[in-house]
């Protein structure tokens, strides 16, 4: 009996919406609201309000300098940045965490969210 297919959060930075996909091997997915791409988050991404727009362009900066949302609890490492404004210096003091499991993607420009000034 085949074991069941899990499934694997992915957001759309242009909805600000969270997906649960089941894993492909070329790492597309396509947003069901918009049509835009999905981006794979990891099984542990929570997804902030849409509204957050802080929030969104923190999750966004961590995505494009190769972090996902897996747990961690296992190892000893800091916990990702809380806020935007902590987020440069936690990508430059932490180049070998656990997390950051990609390349940075610096081919990846975030779109400016909507919503925001």
């Amino acid at each position: 009996m085949p074991s069941p297919q899990y499934l694997i959060a992915h957001a759309c930075f242009d909805c600000r919406k969270s997906f649960k996909v089941t894993p492909r091997p070329d790492f597309t997915a396509t947003c069901p609201s918009c049509g835009g791409q999905l981006h794979e988050m990891g099984r542990s991404f929570k997804a902030p309000p849409a509204k957050d727009t802080e929030q969104w362009a923190k999750v966004q900066a961590l995505y494009s300098a190769g972090f996902r949302f897996f747990s961690y609890r296992s190892v000893d490492a800091p916990p990702l940045p809380a806020k935007l404004s902590e987020v440069e210096a936690f990508i430059h003091n932490n180049p070998a965490h656990p997390l950051r499991v990609a390349a940075p993607n610096n081919s990846f420009k975030p779109k400016p969210l909507r919503g925001s000034a």
